[in-house]
Order: structure tokens, then C-alpha cells, then sequence
């Protein structure tokens, strides 16, 4: 009897790393919102943007921190409304010398966003889009109008004349104003409403809004789990994103032409024939007990021909 006990238990001793191994080889983690009105985060976005000309050069063009406040407005069991309310930004150098550029940047200063969120935490619209146009134009309008009269024929004058009506493109329908006013808020929000399976990437089909208001860019994209601390309960993910190149030099080269029609001009054909590529990367540490992110980093890299640029966002929670 005795022999049988000791050669069970030392079968159970064996098999425990084993299993334990096991179950988290296979670990299941959903990640879901759970937040209740009053809830509020505070994130600081950074980014960067880095060119390669097409003799290898690489320059880094400007580096900004734009502070961002999360709050939960209402919940309920539909979904919840969440205020995204930009605040300041500061600059590193090489930074844009024109105070009006630096003025555009941060155009959004102190206006909340109201995202309508549905229970699996997917943006489905902006409230308060009307709202956010309106306030948009009238400090553009501001901004144009504090030309001194002797600079009305400037290069200063033209530049701000030209981001006037580039931003009231972008601003001209409700469709544009949620794709501008959710670019950062999709990204933090996109893990959100799924089960994850360790080593199981999740993929699907999407559509990469077009930043000047065109034809979307189809993309292929994936997230995986990639590890999960049990004791604190952070998932981390990443996140890949490819654009069809074929679909991207279309889009974008339709856009060329129709921008150089306008202006009276040919299209530049030599660079239309070369192949543009869109790739998006992306790591993600996530609060499973909360839905909030800890930590993001998104590079997008855009190749023409043998030039290359490399954004990259950070959006990092603040410590309490």
C-alpha cells in the first residue's frame, strides 16, 4: 500500500510544472472596460517623427508631449461615454520655428472629446462632434486673422491660409470630424472587447483611415497576447498592421493628381510609379482589471521607393 501512495505522489510532484505549464501555455484573458462613472486617467502622448532620404540620410524632424485626461463621464449597461481632453504640449528640438505651427498643434487645447463607447469598450462615434467643429473653425479663424496687414502677401500669410482651408477640409463633415478627433483614442482603445488565447494571434481585415479625409487604405492586421502576470494583472499584446501596397500607391496617387490638378500642375508620374508601403507595429501592457492601458508604443513606417519615415507614438499612463 505503502509503495503505491509514495509512487502516486511522486507522479503528482512530476506532473505539477507540467501542468501548471500547461494552463498557462493556454491561459484565456478577456479584456473588457470596467470602469464606472467618475473614473479618470491621466496619459502623457508622445511622439516622434524620423525621415530616410534616399541617400541613406536620417533626420529626426520634431518630437512633441501633449498631456491627455481621461474621464468617464456616464455608464451603463449599453456602454459609456468617455471625455478625452487634450492639454498641453511642449517641444523638443529640432522643433517647428513658426509660432502658428506651434499654435496648430495644439488647436485642440482644453476641448473634451465625448467617445460613445459600447459595452466591449469599440468607439462607435463622437457626441459632441458639432460642438468640436464649430470651436475648431472659430479659433483657425482667430489664429489666420492675427496676420499683421503688411504680411497679408508673406509666406506666413500663405502658410496659414493654406492650413485654414486643409483643416476645414478635414473638419467639413461628422464622418471627418470623428476619424480626426479619435486617431489617438481608436489606437488606445483597440485591444479592448476581445478573448485572448497565448500565442493565438487574433486576425482580421480593417480599414486605416486616410489622414487628408480619401479612401480608406485596407489593411491586414493582428494582435497577440504575449504574456500574462497573473499577480497584477497586465496583459501584454502586440499589435501588427499592413497596409495592401497596391491599394496604398492607388489612393495616394489618385490623391496626387487630383491635388496637382487643382493647383494647375502635372503629377509627379516618376514617384506615382514606385510602390508605397504602410506598416504599423505596436506593443501594448494593459490593466485587465481595469481596461486601462499602462503603456503603448506605435511605430508606423511609410516606405516610397527607397525613402522611408518612421512615426512613432508612446502613450504612457501617469502614476497617482
Amino acid at each position: 500500500m505503502l509503495p503505491s501512495i509514495i509512487r502516486t505522489l511522486l507522479f503528482l510532484l512530476l506532473c505539477l510544472p507540467l501542468v501548471g505549464f500547461d494552463d498557462l501555455t493556454h491561459h484565456e484573458v478577456e479584456i473588457v472596460p470596467h470602469w464606472k462613472k467618475g473614473d479618470s486617467v491621466d496619459l502623457t502622448i508622445s511622439r516622434a517623427r524620423q525621415k530616410r532620404s534616399a541617400d541613406g540620410r536620417l533626420t529626426l524632424s520634431g518630437k512633441t508631449h501633449t498631456r491627455v485626461t481621461l474621464e468617464v463621464l456616464d455608464t451603463d449597461q449599453m456602454g459609456s461615454l468617455i471625455g478625452w481632453t487634450g492639454g498641453d504640449t511642449t517641444f523638443e528640438d529640432p522643433a517647428p520655428s513658426e509660432s502658428f505651427l506651434r499654435q496648430v498643434v495644439g488647436l485642440m487645447k482644453g476641448m473634451q472629446i465625448v467617445l460613445r463607447l459600447d459595452k466591449h469598450g469599440a468607439i462607435t462615434g463622437v457626441q459632441n462632434w458639432q460642438e468640436l467643429r464649430n470651436e475648431t473653425v472659430k479659433v483657425m479663424d482667430a489664429l489666420v486673422a492675427k496676420t499683421p496687414a503688411p504680411q497679408k502677401e508673406s509666406a506666413d500669410h500663405t502658410l496659414r491660409s493654406n492650413l485654414r482651408a486643409q483643416w476645414d477640409a478635414m473638419f467639413s463633415t461628422k464622418e471627418q470630424v470623428e476619424q480626426v478627433c479619435t486617431r489617438d483614442a481608436r489606437i488606445y482603445f483597440m485591444v479592448l472587447g476581445r478573448k485572448y488565447l497565448l500565442n493565438k494571434p487574433y486576425k482580421y481585415t480593417d480599414l486605416l483611415p486616410n489622414p487628408l479625409g480619401g479612401e480608406a487604405f485596407p489593411t491586414q492586421a493582428t494582435i497577440a497576447l504575449k504574456a500574462f502576470d497573473q499577480q497584477t494583472g497586465n496583459a501584454a499584446l502586440t499589435w501588427n498592421q499592413t497596409a495592401d501596397p497596391q491599394h496604398v500607391t492607388r489612393i495616394v496617387g489618385a490623391m496626387v493628381k487630383e491635388l496637382a490638378a487643382r493647383r494647375g500642375k502635372k503629377a509627379p508620374e516618376g514617384e506615382l510609379a514606385q510602390t508605397i508601403s504602410m506598416t504599423d507595429n505596436a506593443d501594448i501592457v494593459v490593466d485587465t482589471s481595469t481596461g486601462w492601458i499602462n503603456r503603448l508604443m506605435l511605430t508606423r513606417s511609410i516606405t516610397l521607393g527607397a525613402r522611408d519615415q518612421i512615426d512613432t507614438t508612446t502613450i504612457v499612463k501617469a502614476s497617482k
